[in-house]
């Protein structure tokens, strides 16, 4: 902008006949050319990086050489101002004022950063113009005079122009500012929802006890894997006695047991096996592998080698195991986890440590238990069901003392049912309870039948604990008996040693006093089998102990210091003794030797629809062999 003005001025000059004008022109341009050089150096040369202060001194170097070209400019103006504005032509001496106003005018915003240079500048360009102005022998006063006051609106508007223009760069600094606040609050956002999204990603397919993946988790990583075809084993682990340890050392023990599970699994097999808690203490291995079961199996097995501590107390842990294969056993994972789940099912009924390889047998099994459950409540409502009724005798005398009523399943398309396939089925499917009272109705109106006939003898039921448990069992029991007119001492109630558990002792305890109350005759059956214990027996009112026929069967080996225990038990107790499962006469001597009770077996009498008075008693002689 200088260059050009300046070339401007020199043409108007030069044609009112000034040439020196030339060489004030060659003088400015040597002062641009100069000026221009020493810019672009500056402008190329970096500023110290790593030192503020020098950064900041190198900076107010370059800003000082350039202020000083400025005003090498500006004095180059001034010579001009003074030398031109004498001349005698008019118009001359008003172009170049114009011009020097629109330099002044112009140096208010281009210098308005330099807050000395800028004001210098201006004075310089007009305020010697405007003196030569007032002293010429041919003064124009009023020129002169505005000269000098646009001069000094020109000084003033540069400060105003500075300010602005600081603020300007505040405002754009704090803008700045502002805006690097706002990415970082948008990035520091933007990571903590990342952060978040990924925990919720995680805390969705994932156990929180255990860390392990849950059933969403494992269903997507299968189904990642088998879009490459999958091929592999999924085993099914179900702990043992985990509802024991939660009932007796509560659910933190339980948390324990499954965290520690969880750590063994993670630590003894390889990033490749995806592992889940399935449910409340089972737990799915899927091993993305095709091979033999044993390797994978025996890390399983070896997981509850090592002992389980809480709190210094040793837990008894295992696992049942169910294997399936992929996909030679269902093609989805729902498929191979039922498959699995059966298999280990089976391992449980089993009892064994070895991991059971699922069988299609395993699910026909499934569905015949399922059927039977399903139609147990329809057997009931049509009669498919009856009872057996198998006499027990006194082992001293030969006497028939009771028939012990069993019973039997005519099922319309699976045939006749022995009670040790659906009893079960019946406990677990929660019609025990219906099952259990049509018994109890039929026994005592057998047994008010025979009566009237004149056979005296009592009918003995099995009662399940689930049958006790319900909040009405006393008031059915006696119901029955006043329903057929059947006084209670003719009724004995057999129950199972599970009734002696410490879980069931308190409402077991109240009912059975209630029917010992009433005159039933109390018996525990398959004694020697699972709970009994000194105190049970002298806490609660059993009249009778049944030995189990398993002990029957081995009465020449060890069973036989069994036996010889349960009849010193039953002495001290004052309890009567029956023999289950007598078969041979050899059985019914040596039990008769060690002083039991009462016999009860195929010897003695096989169970049949109608109660049959003849019984056989060989080893009270001939007379006795068939009475």
């Amino acid at each position: 902008m200088n260059f050009a003005a300046s070339v401007a001025v020199a043409l108007l000059a030069f044609s009112s006949g000034v040439t020196w004008v030339w060489w004030w022109l060659g003088a400015v341009t040597l002062v641009s050319v100069v000026r221009f050089v020493i810019h672009d150096a500056m402008g190329r040369t970096p500023l110290p990086a790593g030192d503020p202060a020098l950064a900041e001194a190198e900076a107010a170097r370059q800003i000082r050489i350039a202020g000083q070209g400025m005003l090498v400019g500006g004095a180059c103006w001034c010579v001009l101002a003074w030398i031109l504005l004498a001349d005698a032509d008019p118009l001359l001496r008003y172009s170049t004022s114009i011009i020097l106003a629109g330099m002044a005018a112009g140096a208010t915003g281009v210098l308005a950063p330099f807050p000395r240079v800028g004001p210098f500048y201006i004075a310089l360009v007009m305020v010697p113009g405007a003196i030569r102005l007032l002293f010429l022998p041919n003064a124009e006063p009023v020129i002169g005079v505005l000269a000098l006051i646009f001069a000094g609106v020109m000084m003033v508007g540069h400060r105003a122009n500075r300010i602005l223009l600081i603020q300007s760069v505040e405002l754009g600094q704090r803008n700045g500012e502002l805006m690097a606040e706002v990415l970082d609050a948008n990035q520091t956002l933007e990571n903590k929802v990342r952060e978040r999204t990924e925990t919720l990603e995680h805390q969705a397919t994932h156990d929180l006890l255990t860390g392990l993946l849950n059933r969403r988790g494992l269903t997507d990583r299968f189904v990642q894997g088998a879009a490459g075809s999958l091929h592999g084993l999924v085993y099914f682990l179900d702990l043992n006695r985990f509802k024991r340890i939660n009932d007796t050392l509560g659910h933190e023990a339980g948390d324990y047991v499954l965290r520690e599970v969880a750590r063994r699994l993670l630590a003894a097999l390889d990033n490749e096996a995806m592992i889940a808690r399935w449910g409340g203490d089972e737990l799915v291995v899927v091993v993305p592998v095709a091979g033999p079961v044993c390797p994978v199996a025996r890390e399983l097995e070896t997981l509850f080698d090592a002992p389980f501590l809480f709190y210094g107390q040793t837990l008894d842990i295992s696992a049942s195991i169910g294997v399936a294969r992929c996909p030679e056993d269902g093609p989805g994972l729902d498929e191979l986890i039922w498959a699995a789940d059966l298999a280990a099912n089976e391992a449980k009924r089993r009892q064994s440590g070895a991991p059971c390889l699922y069988d299609p047998s395993l699910a026909a099994a499934l569905q015949r238990r399922e059927q039977i459950a399903d139609d147990i409540v329809a057997g009931v409502e049509q009669e498919q069901f009856w009872l057996a009724f198998q006499p027990i005798v006194n082992a001293a005398s030969g006497d028939l003392t009771a028939f012990e009523a069993l019973l039997r399943w005519d099922h319309p398309t699976l045939g006749v049912l022995a009670p040790d396939e659906f009893i079960a089925i019946a406990e677990e499917s929660n019609h025990i309870a219906v099952l259990g009272a049509w018994v109890l109705d039929r026994a005592c109106r057998a047994a008010a039948n025979w009566h009237k006939s004149g056979l005296r003898a009592a009918v003995a039921v099995n009662c399940s604990v689930r049958q006790l448990a319900q909040p009405d069992a006393v008031g059915i029991v006696r119901a029955a008996l006043e329903r057929h007119g059947l006084a209670a001492k003719w009724l004995h109630i057999e129950v199972t040693e599970s009734v002696f558990l410490p879980a069931s002792d308190a409402q077991m305890l109240q009912v059975l006093r209630q029917l010992d109350g009433f005159g039933i005759r109390l018996a525990v059956d398959d004694f020697g089998t699972g709970y009994s214990s000194l105190a049970r027996l002298r806490d609660f009112p059993m009249r009778q102990i049944k030995i189990d026929k398993s002990f029957i069967a081995d009465i020449d080996g060890k069973s036989r210091s069994v036996i010889e225990g349960a009849a010193l038990i039953a002495r001290r107790f004052d309890l009567e003794i029956v023999a289950e499962g007598v078969e041979t006469l050899e059985q019914a001597t040596a039990l008769l030797s060690l002083g039991i009770d009462c016999f009860q077996g195929f010897l003695v009498g096989r169970p049949v629809a109608t109660p049959q008075t003849a019984v056989s008693c060989p080893w009270l002689g001939p007379a006795k062999a068939a009475v």
